[in-house]
């Protein structure tokens, strides 16, 4: 009786909140109400237990609550049930279309038995077991395309902003709308693909701008009502430089409560102007240090002083500690791997993380406009202590090879190389995990499964599907899973015993 009196409440709240003032854009959920049922007779499994400050910091554990895995952006899971020596029984337990000709890049977030998977506008649910659809929330825009990269969750609430910049908080257990707030007016060339990031009461998100129109910059807002509480302008007000976006999620250390956030270019006649890199104030092709309780700048490090074609800088910051050092890691789309001092900012080194790296040659400049990675995650594992990325080679003009590249983050060099087939863009980001392995895929449409030591190949996969997004991994009911994103379908794979 109490459960059909929760789920009778439920489903009142849900369509009473379609009438709300913000109805005309902002839709309240599309729900199954047959699974919702289910879920509900299996002694409320659907756990509406509050996601805590401390389950985000000691993510990811059975569960993957933060869009990086965690908040170092090390894309590693300590998960040991699928391991080298068993990969090669892996196959696929469930599939779930979002919708026709879409090429997604998210991320999945799964917490307490639902998978949360984003496409433009658009947030649906699902059981983690066995891909049964659950509830699906849309933004009904003008401005429908797009990509979004995925969702921020704390407490029973889920984040997620719209491509317009909505920011949007939804009901975990339901998809009901409880508020949006307008954080920029798309309108000056601003857009958002992002996750957003949570920490303690705050989110924080960053724009997108073609680097053009205004300043990018890096704002928090508070988890209870949306209410802006500090916006940080990666470019000053008295300019006429435009850009530096702030599109990728950044990290945060918690131990000295700083969040780090990448910082995009200037458009093509900006950029070529060594005025630009002189200007005060200016922090484009930067890497920014704010403290999360304020805004405040603690430190800005440029990356180089020219960079000849559109690079950009937002790549993944992974944060790490080794031989005592509280570093920064970047594989920039420059062709350089960047290790820095993550309490000052200073460059320890760099090094070139490619074999074509020559940016005065302008005939045939090198990486080539893609670069030499791009913003798909890479992976750190404190279990070999080897950081893997997806790697370009190639020159303005020239067809790129890819490559799945380890290398030792102390000084660069490269461990192993593994060449993926095909040319498309379409190179996704990486997941190593404490069972030896590294996980991707190909431009071809393959996920690959690599030994995190050698580079061997150890099991692969065809979807067919061009991958984006970057793999996940989760324990549930004891049993290790592995989610990846492929075209417009969410794929999950599990070894072939656990049935």
């Amino acid at each position: 009786m109490l459960r059909k009196l929760l789920l009778f409440a439920m489903l009142f709240i849900i369509f009473a909140g379609r009438n709300s003032g913000s109805d005309r854009i902002l839709q309240s959920p599309i729900l199954d109400t047959k699974s919702l049922k289910n879920w509900f007779a299996q002694d409320l499994k659907f756990n509406i237990e509050p996601v805590t400050m401390r389950d985000l910091l000691n993510s990811p554990g059975s569960d993957w609550l933060v869009y990086h895995g965690d908040y170092k952006a090390s894309h590693y899971s300590p998960l040991t049930k699928i391991d080298r020596d068993n990969i090669k029984t892996l196959v696929p337990k469930w599939t779930y279309k979002i919708n026709d000709g879409a090429n997604l890049r998210s991320s999945p977030i799964i917490s307490h038995g639902v998978m949360f998977v984003t496409a433009a506008n658009e947030v649906h649910a699902l059981d983690v077991s066995t891909g049964q659809w659950l509830w699906k929330w849309q933004a009904y825009l003008e401005r429908s395309k797009g990509i979004n990269r995925g969702i921020a969750i704390y407490e029973n609430k889920i984040f997620f902003s719209t491509s317009d910049c909505q920011l949007v908080a939804l009901n975990r257990e339901t998809g009901n709308l409880l508020w949006s707030v307008k954080y920029v007016d798309s309108q000056n060339r601003f857009f958002s693909t992002m996750a957003p990031l949570v920490i303690k009461d705050k989110i924080f998100l960053g724009v997108a701008n073609n680097n053009s129109g205004e300043s990018g910059f890096v704002a928090a807002f508070s988890t209870s009502d949306g209410k802006e509480l500090w916006r940080f302008q990666t470019l000053p007000a008295q300019t006429e430089l435009r850009g530096a976006p702030t599109w990728l999620t950044g990290s945060y250390d918690p131990t000295t409560d700083t969040i780090y956030w990448a910082v995009g270019t200037l458009p093509d006649d900006q950029r070529a102007n060594p005025k630009s890199y002189k200007t005060p104030g200016a922090y484009h092709d930067s890497i920014i240090a704010l403290d999360a309780k304020n805004g405040r700048l603690k430190w800005s490090t440029r990356l180089a002083e020219y960079m000849p074609i559109d690079w950009d800088s937002n790549e993944p910051l992974v944060l790490t500690e080794m031989n005592n050092k509280n570093l920064l890691l970047q594989a920039n789309r420059n062709g350089l791997f960047y290790s820095m001092d993550r309490i000052t900012g200073k460059i320890n080194f760099s090094k070139s993380f490619v074999k074509k790296i020559d940016w005065t040659n302008k005939k045939k400049i090198c990486p080539s406009v893609r670069g030499a990675t791009n913003w798909m995650p890479p992976s750190f594992s404190p279990l070999t202590g080897l950081f893997y990325v997806m790697t370009l080679e190639g020159c303005v003009g020239e067809d790129n090879s890819f490559y799945i590249t380890a290398l030792d983050p102390t000084d660069a060099n490269i461990k192993w190389t593994y060449p993926t087939r095909g040319t498309n863009i379409a190179a996704p980001g990486l997941l190593a995990t404490g069972g030896n392995i590294v996980l991707g895929s190909e431009g071809s449409g393959h996920m690959v499964a690599l030994d995190a030591v050698t580079g061997k190949k150890l099991w692969d996969f065809s979807t067919g599907k061009p991958m984006f997004g970057a793999p996940v991994t989760y324990l549930t009911n004891g049993r290790q899973y592995i989610t990846m994103v492929a075209g417009s379908d969410v794929y999950t794979f599990g070894l072939y015993s656990a049935r």
